[in-house]
């Protein structure tokens, strides 16, 4: 298998002059050295579109706009030798003004990202322009808040193993990758790679190990090693270092937020800049961190300024049960809650009187061990979308399972849900440790928190799915499960009895008779099996 390594610009910004490949095309073990005019990959999207204008190109053109930004890739027999070649490409640069503030960034006068643009203002956002939410408030609470910028640093980074389809096979394209969103990923194959219809492009994530927004999307280093393997028409993999991972992976947060608070009004005004630091994708929440810190900041600063108890002043502004359902001026819908109560227990449960005598006993004696007391209210979207989803269980013959599913287990444990599923539905102990893998194409996508519920339903109709997968297995699961007249319908959740007084049989039990090779008096009698109604759940 071949092994691929990135040329990438130690400059923020700077234009590239002229890329000398011939020394490196030479060296041992090389295949191939590439660069944006070889590949012509189109710019593209990771994760989401801000802006279309902006889209990135997977291998540098004309400029580069950040440290890490790619520049050539290196094709060779081993990493080492990739590695090796890959210092010898040749890069002249010019270097450009750089800005990395995102304030700077929107200065008249700012050094470009996209010079087609004649701005840094990728994309803005404001209320109605004849509205001003603080035209008549009494007290106004302003802050300046900088959510610092933020590398993702799982715990292994990015890789992919792509396997070109051979002729004839039923997929032109298979990939072994590190990814949160395997459907999302496969999808973005099939329309910036070259034009492949879905059901020939295969994603399989079997091992993520640590996402959290970083490996949500199709990156630069996808694109071209996927590019790569397809022209070449042989295997090719990437594995990401940790100083790639540190400037390459999508960085987090990197907001500054003004805002000001009228008690009985909002207003809003978006900006989101180009600058030559790093590109931001979603992190631990993709926006809903950044938003919720800035709300409890500046409630807080709002109990200081109206001399009310931080608790306080969020029970008075919290939306009441008789409220509900409540469409917010931004469009969302809230279908119910009652936080009030939820806020009290959480009081209760930490002696908040107690914590806050103990806080200014602290201070009145001049404590060097200062006491805070943080207060956050947040409501969590789950399962959001009604996406649809697919799922499938292979029951082996010595009794264990196999679940595949549209999602993958990135760090918030949803093999061992799946595996719990299985195992509750099916019967099969869960120390024999069920298995839980990702493969698409799905008609749905993964998300952290929704993966279990959407899949649930998959996994309860695992046995039915899988056993009338394979018409020659249902036969043999017919032969043994059929001697008896009837079926109880207790085997619908994995255990298996027979109404004639046959012993209980487990899912073990069952699998194995049915893997047994098929006795002579049986295979004459198939016919007639064939012909026996199979059960509604069975069939389904």
């Amino acid at each position: 298998m071949l092994d691929l390594a990135f040329v990438r610009s130690p400059l923020p910004h700077a234009s590239i002059i002229a890329i000398n490949t011939n020394v490196a095309r030479k060296a041992p073990e090389v295949v191939a050295v590439y660069t944006a005019e070889d590949l012509n990959i189109p710019a593209h999207h990771s994760f989401m579109a801000v802006s279309e204008a902006c889209a990135r190109p997977p291998l540098a053109v004309g400029k580069v706009r950040f440290v890490g930004d790619i520049v050539a890739a290196v094709v060779a027999t081993s990493r080492a030798a990739a590695s090796d070649a890959a210092e010898l490409v040749e890069v002249d640069y010019d270097p450009l003004p750089v800005v990395v503030d995102p304030e700077d960034a929107l200065a008249p006068g700012a050094p470009a990202q996209f010079d087609e643009l004649g701005t840094n203002l990728a994309a803005g956002i404001r209320s109605a322009p004849d509205d001003d939410p603080l035209a008549d408030a009494e007290v106004v609470v302003r802050a300046r808040i900088e959510n610092q910028r933020v590398a993702v640093v799982p715990m292994e980074g990015n890789a992919i193993v792509v396997l070109p389809g051979a002729p004839g096979d039923a997929h032109e394209l298979t990939a072994y990758v590190s990814a949160q969103n395997g459907a999302r990923m496969a999808g973005a194959d099939g329309q910036v790679v070259r034009p492949l219809a879905p059901q020939s492009i295969r994603v399989i994530a079997p091992h993520v190990d640590g996402g959290f927004g970083g490996k949500a999307g199709i990156v630069a280093e996808h694109s071209i090693a996927i590019t790569a393997a397809l022209t070449l028409g042989q295997p090719l993999k990437w594995v990401e270092t940790r100083s790639e991972n540190l400037i390459g992976m999508p960085h987090g947060r990197a907001q500054v937020q003004y805002v000001e608070l009228e008690l009985r009004q909002i207003g809003y005004d978006v900006a989101v800049a180009l600058t030559n630091a790093t590109p931001v994708g979603a992190f631990r929440g993709a926006g809903r961190p950044e938003a919720s810190a800035l709300l409890e900041r500046i409630m807080d600063m709002a109990a200081v300024t109206l001399d009310l108890d931080p608790a306080e002043i969020r029970r008075r502004n919290f939306l009441g049960p008789e409220q509900f359902p409540y469409q917010t001026v931004v469009g969302t819908r809230y279908d119910s809650g009652n936080y009030a109560v939820a806020l009290d227990e959480a009081l209760r449960l930490a002696d908040y009187p107690a914590l806050g005598a103990e806080q200014a006993r602290r201070r009145a004696a001049g404590s060097r061990t200062s006491l805070g007391i943080g207060l956050a209210s947040y409501v969590e979207i789950t399962a959001g979308g009604g996406a649809r989803e697919w799922g499938s269980v292979t029951v082996h013959p010595d009794g264990t399972a196999t679940a595949s599913v549209g999602t993958s287990g990135h760090g918030q444990g949803h093999p061992t849900s799946f595996a719990m599923l299985v195992s509750d539905k099916l019967g099969i102990p869960l120390e024999s440790r069920p298995r839980a893998t990702a493969k698409t194409p799905t008609p749905g996508g993964n998300r952290r928190q929704s993966s279990p519920h959407c899949r649930s339903e998959a996994a309860a109709r695992s046995w039915r799915l899988s056993t009338s997968s394979n018409r020659i297995r249902q036969l043999r699961l017919k032969r043994y499960l059929y001697r008896a007249q009837s079926l109880d319908p207790a085997c619908r959740t994995g255990n298996l009895r027979c109404r004639c007084g046959d012993p209980t049989n487990d899912v073990r039990q069952v699998t194995m008779g049915a893997s047994r090779p098929t006795p002579r008096h049986v295979r004459l009698t198939r016919s007639l099996l064939s012909s026996v109604r199979t059960p509604d759940w069975l069939s389904q």
